[in-house]
């Protein structure tokens, strides 16, 4: 059993290493945009080109992992040229800007798809304007996220940070269930129609969010080792990869991702076929209750989990809530019930919960690997790490969209049945639905055990690089 980690409970957080409110909200506004780019685009897609458009489910689940397996190959490439840019504006603000206004206009640019194509054609489509969407949206929260790593350098503030964000990401992401219900409204003739509106209206928000965060952070500078010239961007992944902790942290996330978003395009026919025999238009309501139930768990939760970081340690809290999220694929045998429909919501709860914690706390933890990072290199490469740990979380729901269409095909559904799929089906999805994350979730608990920086690591870490900073500002 993991202990408690939590060695000073004395520890009161410094005045200069606080976060001021304002920077908070700037911070969790750029949270709100990045998340609606990355999940905006799979919450709508299956619907409009699967069930409005008549895409094969394969081709679909291609069409949502091509763009972002290319995208993540741009990640480490952004990452450096971030932290080795410089203006009169810093490392930061110039590409969450550029990043901000792109990503809205391909977002809305995305479903303006004309009427009439074959499945091909909407294929591609879909594919060649997401990988410029994903390009600006990356421009955008790479820079971002790196910001955060840097806002403070204290342990548990930054995990107060990053909790303060969790809970308008969730506030945002409320929108994400309701997306496919509102591209049904009666003032649409069809769902395309709406996706087009839908769209118009979520890459404002994107745009809108993105450049409050961009103007209201400021970038925090420490002095840098002195070189002869910037590393390489090779050299800077080279240094990131070698670091067993955020390695093991990446993997942990790889993982997640891969169990749960493989299956998660389960979920709506699960719904549609086992829960309401075939009707879509209660099953989209329940959908939108599901996940609107996940992301009201996660605002709900988000403060406990930031609590359970500082006062057990950012390790064992992790550890707890991931089992609660193993509890949750359990319970969606029972609990998926065409008797008693809304029992639905109860497995996106403790899913929620799991999902909470991982966001929040493996990004304070993050940030805590940047410090180390810097101490066993010298370079303080902020973006670098996050896109590598983007670029490894992408890789994993690159894999789980590609695997998410193959996966119901295999379980034999077939659009053209309808509400008559075979009972065999169903029950196929609903065992994948339940196992493979149960596996995969278990299996990131277990890496967890060997992450190793403790809380009283972490400040050592902290003591060790104010020691040399405070060296390279006297030298300078």
């Amino acid at each position: 059993m993991i202990q408690p980690q939590h060695q000073d409970s004395a520890h009161v957080t410094a005045a200069a290493d606080r976060v001021p409110l304002g920077i908070k909200f700037g911070y969790a506004s750029g949270g709100m945009a990045y998340n609606l780019m990355i999940n905006g685009v799979g919450t709508l897609a299956q619907f409009v080109l699967t069930l409005a458009l008549g895409v094969n489910p394969a081709m679909v689940g291609m069409a949502l992992a091509i763009p972002r397996f290319l995208d993540a190959f741009a990640d480490p490439v952004i990452g450096g040229i971030s932290d080795n840019f410089q203006s009169r504006y810093g490392r930061r603000k110039p590409f969450m800007v550029l990043g901000g206004i792109g990503a809205g206009l391909t977002f809305a640019l995305l479903w303006m798809m004309p009427r009439g194509w074959s499945g091909n054609a909407y294929f591609w489509w879909f594919i060649l304007i997401s990988i410029v969407f994903f390009l600006f949206a990356s421009l955008f929260g790479i820079p971002w996220s790196a910001l955060g790593f840097s806002l403070t350098p204290d342990y548990d503030e930054r995990t107060r940070l990053m909790t303060f964000n969790s809970f308008w990401c969730s506030v945002a992401l409320l929108t994400l269930p309701w997306l496919y219900a509102a591209t049904q409204l009666p003032v649409f003739t069809d769902t395309l129609q709406g996706a087009k509106w839908v769209g118009i209206v979520m890459g404002i928000c994107m745009t809108a969010l993105a450049l409050v965060s961009a103007f209201k952070c400021h970038e925090r500078v420490v002095p840098k080792t002195e070189r002869e010239k910037p590393p390489t961007v090779m050299h800077q992944v080279g240094s990131t990869l070698k670091n067993r902790p955020f390695l093991i942290l990446s993997i942990v996330v790889f993982l997640m991702c891969v169990g749960v978003f493989s299956t998660s395009s389960l979920t709506p026919y699960i719904a549609i076929y086992h829960i309401y025999g075939g009707a879509e238009k209660p099953a989209s309501i329940l959908l939108g209750w599901g996940g609107t139930a996940w992301q009201a768990g996660s605002l709900a939760f988000v403060f406990i989990v930031g609590a359970a970081g500082v006062r057990l340690g950012k390790k064992p809290a992790l550890v707890l809530f991931l089992a609660c999220s193993v509890v949750g694929c359990l319970l969606k045998w029972v609990c998926y019930s065409p008797a008693h429909p809304y029992l639905f919501l109860i497995p996106s709860l403790f899913l929620a919960l799991g999902f909470c914690a991982l966001w929040t706390l493996t990004s304070s933890m993050m940030a805590d690997v940047c410090d180390l990072l810097e101490l066993e290199t010298g370079m303080r490469n902020e973006a670098t790490l996050g896109a590598i740990y983007a670029w490894i979380m992408k890789l994993g729901t690159t894999l789980a969209f590609t695997l998410s269409g193959f996966i119901l095909n295999a379980t034999g559904f077939d659009i053209a049945l309808g509400a008559t799929q075979p009972a065999r089906t169903v029950f196929l999805m609903r065992v994948l639905d339940l196992g493979l994350p149960t596996v995969t979730i278990s299996a990131a608990i277990l890496l967890i055990y060997f992450y190793p920086i403790t809380e009283a690591r972490a400040r050592t870490i902290r003591e060790e690089l104010e020691k040399r900073r405070g060296t390279l500002a006297e030298a300078n």
